[in-house]
């Protein structure tokens, strides 16, 4: 029996070794009758087998040399990606039959067990390309060229599988992005009801996007209802954290981080250990946060994280051992040697302790592993410039502003070192075209501050106050800003207006209101009417 048993499988091998693949099935190519063939393929037909590739038969009108092409041994079936989804037939000739393979197209797909899933999954790689190109894009044209056409493809990926959350998530990130937030909410809406709301991932996306216009008890809701479809889904809890933390709910803040640690076991998230030690740092609890930053330190994915090592050094600077500090920023490097943000704090911190020499080493090992990092340059041009290295750190900020000219703070300070080295008109020209690199960032605020005292230095009162201005409203929590611009007004005789910028500056430190002067802001535009009264003084200097 046994030796029997052993020709049979042998037979059984020797008899499929000729066979091709097809979908996971074998299709007997070298040996049988065409109607077995036949019977092969009429059974996928038949089945609706998930290969989103169907056979019918087909009559060829040509009969002669036709249908000897058609019989070449060297045909096989094979199909190209032409875009949006569609798979287009190439050459699918099946020997010795008259039977092709017809690729399925988004016109004849409805029923999405029939779909590749490995076509929805490209589709979905491409709409995030495009999203990413939309974002980064300096070109207007191509930014809405791109835009456009990732709205298309994650559309077309909705169509192709409703039930697929990610293309959901993807059309909704985007139309955030374009801030068309009714869209984006009609859009989450929609795939919370057709998903049964079982998909914890829209939830989120749903709550965050409430939580950015401002919704807060909406957010908050819908943030129960991503825990609750899966309370294993980290980003929710940390989004929901966040929320409170935001609105100054501390304590709910922390219960709701520890609670995300509790039901996140079994693949622990970084962030929700970071997020829960800083929020104890920011609350005076050290030796707490401490004990989170340890508990999370030992969980095999949480060690892994650069940001919580990170995080933890930048803690232990402040209030811990020299020694422990640059033990902690090591694991940071280990686990990603490459971090900018690492070598950036550590050699600030190294700066700050007097050892310049080692922060040095840093900041060129960092810039020669992150070469278009804008913030290693010009740390190290601080670090150059205090050594009295002036033309070094020059050329440090030159550099950076080169890499990345869109980075504030480097034409800020570059402006400050040429204000201090009393090059006044390249000192305007630099804080100009920093302004320019972000007018609606809030770190614009410090440029116009530096800006403003400039202005004051050479008693130009009229424009240092319009750009203290632009500074407060740029980031009403500058508390610099609103002190430079109450002493400016206190040196000037000006005392009630000092005291009322002063009181404006505790009010935005307490309160955080969204009104400036009784006036309702606008965050998206509010440089813009200022610059124009800026752009003015700019061309009167420049005449």
């Amino acid at each position: 029996r046994t030796f029997f048993a052993i020709l049979t499988v042998v037979a059984g091998i020797s008899s499929t070794t000729s066979g091709k693949f097809l979908n996971g099935g074998v299709q007997p190519m070298g040996s049988g009758s065409p109607a077995v063939r036949r019977s092969w393929f009429h059974h996928a037909k038949t089945q609706k087998a998930p290969l989103s590739l169907q056979v019918r038969n087909k009559v060829h009108a040509q009969a002669g040399s036709g249908s000897s092409s058609m019989e070449s041994a060297g045909s096989s079936a094979t199909a190209e990606w032409v875009g949006n989804g569609v798979l287009r037939e190439k050459a699918i000739p099946i020997p010795d039959t008259d039977i092709i393979i017809d690729v399925e197209t988004p016109e004849n797909a409805a029923n999405p067990s029939q779909i590749r899933k490995i076509n929805s999954d490209m589709l979905l790689f491409r709409a995030r390309a495009e999203r990413r190109k939309y974002q980064g894009s300096p070109n207007p044209a191509e930014r809405e060229a791109a835009g456009l056409l990732s709205e298309k493809m994650f559309r077309r990926c909705i169509a192709l599988d409703s039930k697929d959350g990610r293309a959901y998530v993807g059309l909704g990130n985007l139309l955030t992005t374009q801030r068309r937030y009714t869209e984006a909410a009609d859009i989450y809406e929609q795939a919370t009801r057709i998903t049964s709301g079982t998909n914890p991932f829209i939830w989120t996306a749903w709550a965050a996007l409430e939580a950015k216009q401002g919704n807060d008890g909406r957010a908050r809701k819908l943030y129960e209802g991503a825990v609750v479809a899966n309370a294993e889904h980290a980003a929710a809890w940390h989004g929901w954290g966040t929320l409170e933390m935001r609105l100054g709910n501390t304590r709910r803040a922390q219960d709701i981080f520890v609670k995300g640690i509790r039901h996140t076991k079994k693949k622990a998230s970084p962030y929700l250990y970071l997020s829960l030690s800083l929020l104890l740092e920011q609350t005076g609890r050290i030796e707490e946060a401490r004990k989170w930053f340890i508990m999370g330190s030992k969980t095999s994915t949480v060690q892994e994280s650069e940001a919580l090592w990170h995080a933890w050094a930048k803690m232990e600077a402040n209030y811990g051992d020299e020694n422990i500090v640059r033990t902690l920023f090591e694991r940071a490097l280990k686990a990603n040697p490459r971090s900018r943000y690492t070598y950036a704090s550590w050699g600030i911190w190294e700066k700050e302790q007097g050892n310049h020499e080692k922060a040095r080493e840093l900041f060129q090992e960092g810039s020669r592993l992150n070469p278009r990092d804008a913030a290693i340059l010009q740390a190290w041009a601080l670090l150059e410039y205090e050594l009295s290295n002036v033309d070094e750190a020059r050329d440090l900020l030159r550099n950076a502003t080169r890499v990345d000219p869109k980075h504030i703070p480097a034409w800020q300070a570059w402006g400050v070192l040429e204000f201090t080295e009393d090059n006044l008109d390249r000192a305007r020209d630099l804080f100009q075209q920093g302004v320019w690199a972000g007018p609606n960032s809030a770190d614009v605020a410090k440029v116009f501050q530096a800006w403003a005292i400039l202005e004051k230095k050479t008693q130009n009162y009229s424009l240092a106050r319009t750009l203290f201005t632009c500074a407060v409203k740029a980031d009403r929590k500058s508390e610099a800003s609103w002190l430079a611009w109450a002493q400016m007004e206190e040196d000037l005789g000006l005392l009630g207006r000092a005291e009322e910028l002063r009181n404006y500056n505790e009010v935005e430190k307490l309160r955080g209101i969204e009104t400036f002067g009784g006036i309702v802001l606008n965050q998206d535009s509010v440089i813009s009417p200022l610059l124009r009264g800026v752009q003015s003084w700019i061309k009167q200097f420049s005449d």
